[in-house]
């Protein structure tokens, strides 16, 4: 297009139109209806492109004029409409398309033969399902850019354990897929596995916190440091999740959780014991573990030494587990059913169905409405005052 042709194009709607339908065929005229209302910024992408993405790819005008940047030197809908074509045809809804050219406005310059085609074929042939191919090319663009995805795929694929695990990670960290497995990967998981971290444990990490592996080496072997500091040795079983703990939190949130613990009465001692059995502790909300340790003391009336000595305690849900279960606790206790000795933490870490054979089903008899007084708490409805 001439520059003359050009900045009438964007300046004069009778120009405009005129030369839009030289340069769309008939029946494209209605995906770019052209107005001096569609003449916003003459400085953006051309109108139509805008108008082109709304219409066919189901863009909103943001989207649509953010992702036209990226192909403003189209001047024709043919290979856009043949990737569009290609795609419904391959099993992509149009939420998917929406997703994908939102994501990577550049799919619709690619050549169906030469690039799309070739890529799908290549996932299909791995053993991916239609639907997972296409889940995974609409949300990881990344998957068609490389020039062969197969090989990090059937690593990682591997070592994350299913397609589905693997597509959770890649969504968190599409750099999984560019990274070189040589040069960056490989040798961060031998670091890991010198630090004693098995590659099921390694396989998890990556799953729950995908951003560590693609660190450089130095940079994880800070992050490895922190979590040492932390008083848990390469040796312990518990190390990966302190790995995984500081992997979730600056140092500066680490210090913040240490002082809370402190302000609640918990010894420098307490704290760093309670951190060795529980790292996770530490990516728990400060705000959370203010309400359950005001409920475990208060509610039922377990010393913050207790709570430190189980840390778990904190990691449970308070509305789901802590609530429900103390109320059948308390009503037990008051009808001098529960067994001597019993532990407030050894009710409260049973699995749901051992907690009902061991505390609920056996007294029911003995307490009517039992069940109905835990079912209720649990449904948050709150510990409903029965007369037993």
């Amino acid at each position: 297009m001439a520059p003359l042709q050009r900045r009438l194009f964007y300046v004069l709607p009778s120009y405009s139109i005129a030369l839009k339908n030289a340069f769309f065929s008939s029946r494209h005229h209605h995906l770019f209806p052209f107005s001096t209302a569609t003449i916003q910024n003459p400085s953006s992408a051309p109108p139509f492109l805008v108008q082109y993405l709304i219409n066919s790819c189901g863009l909103s005008s943001d989207e649509a004029a953010e992702a036209s940047k990226h192909i403003a030197h189209l001047k024709s809908p043919s290979n856009p409409d043949s990737v569009l074509r290609f795609l419904k045809q391959s099993g992509f809804t149009d939420a998917h398309i929406r997703k994908l050219v939102s994501l990577h406005p550049r799919v619709l310059c690619s050549k169906v033969e030469k690039t799309l085609d070739r890529k799908f074929r290549a996932l299909l042939d791995m053993g991916l399902p239609e639907a997972a191919m296409v889940q995974l090319v609409s949300s990881v663009p990344k998957t068609i850019q490389i020039h062969d995805p197969r090989p990090k795929i059937e690593f990682w694929t591997s070592l994350i354990g299913t397609q589905e695990n693997l597509l959770k990670a890649l969504k968190r960290n599409p750099k999984l897929l560019s990274c070189s497995l040589e040069n960056r990967i490989m040798p961060n998981i031998s670091f890991l596995r010198d630090c004693g971290i098995s590659d099921r444990r390694i396989g998890k990490m990556v799953l729950n916190f995908s951003r560590f592996i693609t660190m450089s080496l130095d940079s994880l072997k800070v992050v490895t440091k922190r979590a040492e500091e932390l008083g848990i040795p390469h040796s312990s079983g518990m190390f990966w999740q302190a790995l995984s703990a500081v992997l979730c939190s600056n140092r500066t949130a680490v210090d913040a959780k240490f002082r809370l613990l402190k302000s609640l009465g918990w010894s420098e001692s307490e704290i760093a014991s309670a951190v060795c059995k529980t790292p996770k502790l530490l990516n728990c909300s400060e705000k959370s573990i203010r309400a359950k340790m005001d409920f475990l003391t208060k509610e039922a009336a377990l010393e913050p030494s207790y709570v430190a000595s189980c840390p778990v305690l904190l990691m449970c849900s308070l509305e789901r587990r802590l609530i429900p279960r103390n109320h059948v606790l308390r009503i037990l206790k008051s009808k001098e059913l529960l067994e001597g000795g019993r532990h407030f933490y050894a009710a409260i870490v049973l699995r749901e169905e051992k907690f009902l054979k061991k505390f609920v089903l056996p007294n029911e008899k003995k307490i009517p409405g039992l069940s109905e007084a835990y079912l209720a708490a649990c449904a948050g409805k709150g510990p409903i005052a029965y007369t037993f």
